[in-house]
């Protein structure tokens, strides 16, 4: 019997460790499709909890925002309770288009995670369209797995196929974190028996982090739900709605990428949208700038149009109660107001008709 052949078709796959936080609740369908294909073991940190927010904010310095401190402690929970991972997987995105960037911190998320302690090897993968096309980052990342450049470029071009399915199915109104846990499960796309229909349709904006990391948002949208409340977020929007960027004027242009996104979203319900929703939150994380520069021209466009408007910010200190209060209080405002509006357009037909009558 040949022992070496029986050994190296029996070849150890490579253990690769991601943190369950930041881009993973947008790009993690691409991510897990890729890996595997190129032969990696995945191993995902568990959903937020109080031991990794901890650990994050003692490892992570007090002008960051609380996404990147909660990176941090997933990357140290991995580091901890899976001592025999070969890789963490930290990708670096720069640029998704030509027109953006992403933000400063994510762009050196490889450089800070290295040098955290007993960390072990990063597995690098650049997106940075502005210098270089996504197959060649594929290409990098199948050399460093010890895989070739046809079978790196094979496993790019099915998981771009399995991410366009996944975003297709969220537009069709596909909750994120559902979808999520069936690309986990490795179980086909299909919506939830449930679909929730509530007195009031109200836009969720933010970054994907603070959108589904039911941990650090309280588990906001189940509340809002609870208020009979129907949830709308990006994700579930026409891809149209993005082609066109958004001009704030003539000397100042949107470069950051997920705020792009956001006011190409505010946008179509300013206009054709107007009356699909009846209210907008923008939930933003302490500390970061990008997002409080554009919830000031949001409130300001939203005040214009009527469309109430609700921004509330996240740190590792926000409080339930706080939270809980000002849901409801905007939620309650809501709901006056399209009473009142109904009863105003009843009296007005009542009006109508009564004029009609007598004539």
């Amino acid at each position: 019997m040949n022992t070496e052949a029986g050994k190296s078709s029996q070849k150890k796959k490579p253990k690769v460790g991601i943190p369950r936080a930041l881009h993973y609740y947008r790009y993690f369908p691409f991510w897990k499709k890729i890996l595997e294909e190129l032969g990696a073991e995945i191993v995902l940190s568990p959903p937020t909890n109080k031991k990794i927010v901890t650990v994050g904010v003692q490892h992570g310095f007090g002008e960051l925002c609380i996404p990147m401190k909660i990176y941090y402690g997933h990357v140290m929970h991995l580091i901890e309770h899976y001592p025999d991972l070969d890789f963490i997987f930290v990708p670096r995105y720069v640029s998704e288009v030509n027109e953006a960037f992403f933000c400063p911190k994510f762009l050196s998320l490889p450089d800070v995670v290295k040098i955290l302690p007993d960390v072990p090897k990063i597995l690098h993968f650049e997106v940075n369209v502005k210098e270089f096309p996504v197959n060649i980052a594929a290409i990098d990342l199948g050399k460093q797995l010890g895989v070739g450049r046809s079978k790196s470029l094979e496993a790019y071009e099915h998981a771009r196929q399995y991410f366009h399915k996944y975003k297709k199915f969220l537009r069709k109104g596909a909750p994120v974190n559902h979808a999520l846990k069936l690309v986990r499960m490795g179980k086909p796309f299909k919506l939830p028996k449930r679909q929730i229909d509530g007195e009031l349709r109200l836009l969720l904006i933010g970054h994907e982090y603070n959108l589904f990391d039911t941990y650090i948002n309280l588990d906001f949208q189940k509340k809002l739900r609870e208020r009979d409340v129907e949830v709308l977020t990006k994700e579930n929007l026409p891809e149209s709605i993005y082609n066109i960027p958004v001009v704030v004027n003539k000397k100042l242009k949107n470069y950051w990428r997920h705020e792009e996104e956001i006011m190409q979203v505010c946008r179509h319900f300013m206009t054709k949208g107007r009356e699909e929703i009846d209210g907008i939150i923008f939930l933003i994380s302490f500390a970061c700038g990008p997002d409080s520069i554009i919830s000031e021209l949001i409130m300001r466009d939203m005040k214009v149009v009527g469309i109430p408007y609700l921004a509330l910010i996240m740190d590792e200190h926000s409080g339930e109660a706080g939270m809980l209060t000002r849901i409801e209080s905007f939620v309650e405002m809501i709901k006056r107001k399209k009473k009142k509006l109904k009863a105003e357009a009843e009296i007005q037909q009542e009006e109508k008709i009564q004029e009609a009558n007598i004539f």
